[in-house]
Formats: C-alpha cells, sequence, structure tokens
C-alpha cells in the first residue's frame, strides 16, 4: 500500500486529492501526512480522513517520520517550487499542482533538484483527461483533418467564477503571477499536448478594465457586506468547506478568503491575448477574460485538410454543460463527434486524473500523464506572456527551455 502526505491544506488539495481519494483511504492507498502554515486547515483535513491522517506543523519532520512514496504540493503558486526541490532533496518524488512553478529560476531548482536526486515529478493536469479533449488528441492521432496549421482558444470566466480570483490570494502578482500562469496553465498545456510540440515565441496583451474598480466596491468583504446580493460578483461564503478552510482558520494567519473584487490594490490582469508561434510552424491565439456573461469556451483547430470545432458551455459554473465537437472537411461538410462524458470536476477529468496517478492501471496511450519538463513548457508560455505584455516585445523562449531540458 502506498503511503502520501501533503503540503498545503486548502480547498483545491481537499477537493481534489482528500475527497477525491477519501474511498480509496486505508485499503489502496493512505493519506498519512498534511502540512500547512494554517494549523487549523490541517486540522480539518485530519478530521475528514480520521486519525490515519496526522497533522504536522514541520514540513521536514513530516517527511522523516512518514517516508512516504509521494509528496503531494498543493501550497499557493509562489511557493510550489520550495517544496517541489525540497522534496526531491529529501529523496521523494512529487505530485504538483499547477503550475508547478511560476517562475524561471523556480523552473530551474525544480530541472536541476530532480537531476541530482533521480527522483521524479507529475503535474496534474487534469485538462488533459477531459473527456472532450481526450477525443479531440484521438482525432489528431487519427489524422482526422491533417497537419494542424492553426489554433484559436477563446475562455471566458462569468463574473462569479472570474471575480473570485480577485477575492483571494491569486489578486497579486507576487503569489499568482497572474492568470496567465495559475489559469492558463491549464490551457496552454493542453494545446502543447494536442500538438505534440514545443512553443517557439510568445506575444501577449493585458490590462485590468472590469475588477479593481473602486467605484464599484460596496464593502471591504463579501461576508460582511450589507449590500452583497447587489454585486454582480457576489457568491455566498456559507459552504462548510469554506468556513471550515478559511473563516474558522482567519486568527491563526489573517489570511482573509473573500475580499471584495473590485478593492483597486490588486494587480493581475483581467482581460488577456497571446499569441504562440511554435516550433511545427502553429500559431496559437488565445484569449481569457474574467467577466463574461456565459462560462464556457471555444477552441477552433484548422488543419490541412479540415477543421476541428470544440464548443463547451455552461449555464452555470460547473452546471449545464453543452459539449461539442464537429469535424468540417473540405467539402464543407459537418461530422458531429461523439464522445463519452463524464461527472465530476473539471468535466470528469480530476477523477481521472486519480485513477491515472493512483490506480494500479499506468497504461496512457494518449500520454496524458504531464511530467516536469511538461509543466515547465506550459508555464514558460505565461511567463513569457506577462514579460510581453510589460514590454510590448515578441518573447523567444527556444533558448529558455533548452537550458531546462
Amino acid at each position: 500500500m502506498k503511503k502520501y502526505v501533503i503540503v498545503g491544506a486548502g480547498s483545491r488539495a481537499f477537493g481534489m486529492f482528500v475527497k477525491g481519494l477519501k474511498e480509496k483511504q486505508g485499503k489502496t492507498l493512505t493519506i498519512s501526512g498534511v502540512y500547512d502554515i494554517n494549523k487549523k486547515r490541517s486540522e480539518f483535513y485530519s478530521e475528514y480522513l480520521g486519525p490515519t491522517l496526522t497533522v504536522y506543523t514541520d514540513f521536514d519532520e513530516m517527511l522523516d517520520r512518514e517516508r512516504p512514496d509521494a509528496v503531494i504540493v498543493a501550497t499557493i503558486d509562489s511557493t510550489h517550487h520550495e517544496y517541489v526541490v525540497r522534496a526531491l532533496d529529501l529523496g521523494y518524488d512529487v505530485i504538483s499542482e499547477k503550475p508547478l512553478t511560476n517562475t524561471y529560476e523556480g523552473a530551474m531548482a525544480i530541472r536541476e533538484a530532480e537531476r541530482r536526486s533521480g527522483k521524479q515529478v507529475r503535474v496534474t493536469f487534469n485538462c488533459r483527461f477531459m473527456p472532450i479533449f481526450a477525443k479531440v488528441k484521438e482525432l489528431l492521432l487519427e489524422d482526422r483533418i491533417g497537419k494542424v496549421l492553426s489554433i484559436s482558444y477563446n475562455y471566458t470566466l462569468n463574473r462569479w467564477h472570474g471575480g473570485d480570483y480577485f477575492k483571494r490570494w491569486h489578486r497579486k502578482m507576487e503569489y499568482s503571477q497572474g492568470m496567465l500562469l495559475h489559469k492558463s496553465t491549464h490551457h496552454f498545456d493542453v494545446i502543447n499536448w494536442l500538438l505534440c510540440d514545443e512553443p517557439k515565441c510568445v506575444a501577449a496583451l493585458g490590462n485590468r478594465v472590469f475588477y479593481g474598480d473602486e467605484r464599484k466596491v460596496l464593502g471591504e468583504r463579501c461576508s460582511k457586506c450589507e449590500r452583497a446580493a447587489e454585486c454582480e460578483s457576489y457568491r455566498s461564503q456559507s459552504e462548510e468547506l469554506d468556513k471550515r478552510l478559511y473563516f474558522d482558520a482567519e486568527g491563526e494567519d489573517g489570511y482573509i478568503r473573500d475580499k471584495c473584487a473590485y478593492l483597486p490594490d490588486s494587480d493581475i490582469y483581467d482581460n488577456m491575448s497571446v499569441s504562440v508561434m511554435y516550433k511545427g510552424g502553429a500559431i496559437l491565439s488565445y484569449t481569457l477574460n474574467l467577466f463574461s456573461m456565459r462560462e464556457g469556451y471555444t477552441m477552433t483547430i484548422v488543419g490541412e485538410r479540415g477543421m476541428l470545432i470544440v464548443d463547451c458551455y455552461k449555464s452555470d459554473y460547473g452546471n449545464g454543460e453543452e459539449l461539442g465537437i464537429k469535424i468540417l472537411n473540405k467539402e464543407n461538410e459537418v461530422v458531429d463527434i461523439p464522445f463519452v462524458s463524464a461527472e465530476g470536476a473539471h468535466g470528469g477529468g480530476d477523477k481521472k486524473l486519480l485513477e491515472m496517478i493512483f490506480g494500479d492501471n499506468r497504461c496512457d496511450p494518449l500520454g496524458q500523464l504531464a511530467d516536469s519538463f511538461a509543466g515547465i513548457s506550459s508555464a514558460i508560455i505565461g511567463m513569457a506572456a506577462n514579460e510581453s505584455i510589460k514590454t510590448g516585445k515578441t518573447v523567444d523562449v527556444t533558448s529558455m527551455l533548452d537550458d531546462l531540458r
């Protein structure tokens, strides 16, 4: 029976690993330790999984006592590389939430630690495991539209979902490096994976046009705002998970989970456009905005012999998905492509990813498991995009990736 420990006891690690693996706990695997800078969050994990999960107040002590088969890293983005490197140097494999790192220095440190330790890093890119993208991968491998020449990928978040990033630690570049690292690393990775290619150069534009507007501020935080119901970005924080992980734990470290999305001190973008040239010649045109009236995405892949169109829109965040894949051939014939959807978070991708990483069947015909270089390749696009927004210049990423290979 394999043993795992977790560093970073937030809502993502809870939903993905603690809740997602609870049925396996004590049967096929054990999550035996958890460490977070906020002890109350760790204690909630322990209550949920039971006495087999020990709460630690020191990361190194947890590894020394538990001797796990792998360390799950799910802290805030800016500290991922610190725990990944430390775990590798102490002799442990790592399973890391995305982004693997949000700085070039962090990427270099991880690759060097991996080389000297001989241990392995896996990155949890759940988009690869969504049935809709798995089907697209199969269609491309079958050469249904010929060589890919161009991809347009337009992603919108509604004001409930997009605004939520401006209420938590993600709102500051020093922690998240913005949505082109925290959110878009999923999207850049799935394009890299679909193309089986690496980015060559990146150009981007970005600004903040909706959030951070002091004129829209109704209160300092949602839970104490008397006019919260009037706000387009209001989300009830009454769920037990939010209460236990954040509101009840504020006294430990002072972290506020529900700041007003319109406070002017945030410094991330909410409106972004990125162009990526790939080594094989394909060009990606990608947009992300966090203030749409509707949530979802459209991906159009143009090949030499046809066009592949992917649509996913939601009537509400996480509910009422409208999914579809179509192929338009050179004769202008439209073919609807059937695929089997799945239930669960991220279009069913979370569950399938867990089955692959923690299950007995490691057969991976589509190459869905992501290593550290895949994690870095997607993050580099976000890093380069941020640099391009600041400088107004196209950023060549070839030498960066070559140095990290």
